[in-house]
């Protein structure tokens, strides 16, 4: 089942602004930021870049969310 079947412009318009948007600066600094500050404090060898963990944070979502799947991050507890 197509999760997005009867959505309308109005409808994408308003979840862009009341959740996307107010979403991003809480979803760059929790899943992008603190993530690779922490992942370069555990394992300094790794190569943890902000491009690749938020590629593929917006990866996951892009794949995931129009089947139903609830947005995700990686997150800094995660990996703590």
């Amino acid at each position: 089942l197509w999760a997005l079947s009867g959505v309308d412009g109005t409808d994408a318009t308003r979840a862009l602004l009341d959740a996307a948007l107010p979403q991003l600066p809480l979803t760059t600094l929790n899943s992008v930021v603190s993530v690779c500050h922490l992942a370069k404090q555990l394992a300094p060898e790794a190569k943890v870049t902000p491009r690749s963990v938020a590629c593929s944070v917006g990866l996951i979502n892009l794949l995931g969310c129009p089947f139903g799947a609830m947005p995700c991050c990686h997150g800094a507890g995660g990996l703590a």
